[in-house]
């Protein structure tokens, strides 16, 4: 029991990184050629279809543990350590280059890339231990639509801190030296 309502306590912020997963799958998807720079970036020999393909599993990962949680979350944890493992990877060999995480984005690799994707990896694992996300919303209406805004906002969020929060600390400190 208490693994279920601990894993129904980050109902929340597991499916908003499931949507961002969809997203950033998506990205690859529809534009590869960035992905696959930062993939080279890194000194990965395999940047070709390997960019798509991943982009088709971060879908499937992020649609699953969106809809199904439980077993599926183990899937998203598993995209999203593979996501942290490659920002880590980047940020070594190449922390210039943008890390085309959300498609065709300009934003380069931070440490903070790498602290969401193993937050995301963690609140999967923890949501991983109960069933779907939607399930404590049976009957209340109200609540799946104030939860489905949340999720938007936080989504939102994670997407600036991903994408414009590097140029922004980048910005400052030009204007501070």
């Amino acid at each position: 029991m208490v693994a279920s309502t601990l894993g129904t306590s980050v109902a929340g912020p597991f499916v908003a990184a499931c949507v961002l997963l969809v997203v950033s799958g998506a990205g690859k998807v529809a534009r590869p050629a960035a992905p696959r720079v930062a993939v080279r970036a890194a000194g990965l020999p395999w940047a070709g279809a390997v960019v798509a393909t991943f982009g088709i599993v971060e879908v499937a990962a992020g649609v699953s543990g969106a809809i199904l949680g439980g077993a599926a979350a183990v899937f998203v944890a598993g995209c999203y350590l593979a996501l942290a493992a490659f920002a880590y990877r980047l940020l070594r060999h190449a922390p210039s280059t943008p890390c085309a995480c959300l498609g065709a984005s300009r934003a380069v690799v931070t440490p903070t890339h790498v602290v969401l994707d193993l937050a995301a990896a963690a609140g999967a694992l923890v949501a991983a231990t109960s069933g779907s996300p939607w399930t404590q919303f049976s009957g209340h209406w109200i609540g799946a639509l104030t939860f489905t805004a949340l999720i938007g906002c936080c989504v939102q969020l994670a997407a600036l801190a991903l994408d414009s929060l590097p140029a922004l600390a980048a910005a400052t400190k030009e204007g501070s030296a």
